[in-house]
């Protein structure tokens, strides 16, 4: 399998996640402001049997309480199942090594390090890889060493002799980078729906 198979592999996995936590995220906001706008609407036609005009200001201040909690609401929601996705896909390759195809995984992650770096390399491996890293580099035919200084489930660092240039490949890595990428997802939508809620207002 190879890295482009790995990363689109993870990729599809994020959209999906996504899509649900989306998904579940919208449905989740629009009982919540059902609920809401039904609460408003009778707290809007018991005020107006008293003083109309304190009526629709106290309505006002209390519909626009509920959608901000109802915004809230989502937020958390959509974060919560964004930290849980990701934790349960860490977890699940935490035994990648005894997967028959993790030579191959480690291979195009060093692979990859390797063509933004020159001269002698330094692959900075767990112990659990060094036989596997060594293999895959003597066949690569390049000038190496192999250090079992790191900690990692999977992966390589990838390094110039003298460390001035380092590129960081670890599973833990990839997925740190797949978290953000969520992340900015999740702001952008967010982001869109304040500026339609913004341009409808208007």
């Amino acid at each position: 399998m190879s890295i482009e198979d790995i990363l689109r592999a993870l990729d599809e996995q994020c959209r999906q996640e996504c899509q649900e936590i989306f998904s579940r995220a919208e449905a989740e906001a629009k009982q919540i402001l059902e609920k809401a706008e039904v609460d408003a609407d009778e707290i809007r036609q018991t005020r107006l049997s008293k003083v109309k005009a304190e009526a629709e200001s106290e309505t006002t201040s209390m519909l626009y309480s509920a959608r901000l909690k109802s915004k809230n609401a989502i937020i958390s929601v959509k974060e919560q199942i964004a930290e849980r996705a990701l934790g349960a896909a860490e977890e699940s390759l935490q035994d990648l090594r005894a997967q028959g195809g993790y030579p191959a995984i480690l291979e195009a992650l060093i692979k990859e390090g390797l063509t933004r770096i020159t001269g002698k390399i330094a692959v900075h491996v767990d112990p659990a890889d060094k036989d596997i890293a060594d293999e895959i580099m003597r066949r690569l035919g390049m000038d190496y060493e192999i250090l079992t200084d790191i900690k990692t489930v999977g992966g390589a660092e990838i390094s110039d002799a003298a460390g001035r240039v380092r590129i960081i490949n670890t599973v833990e890595e990839r997925l740190n980078r797949a978290r953000e990428k969520l992340r900015m997802q999740v702001s952008g939508i967010l982001f869109e729906e304040e500026v339609e809620a913004a341009a409808g207002g208007g």
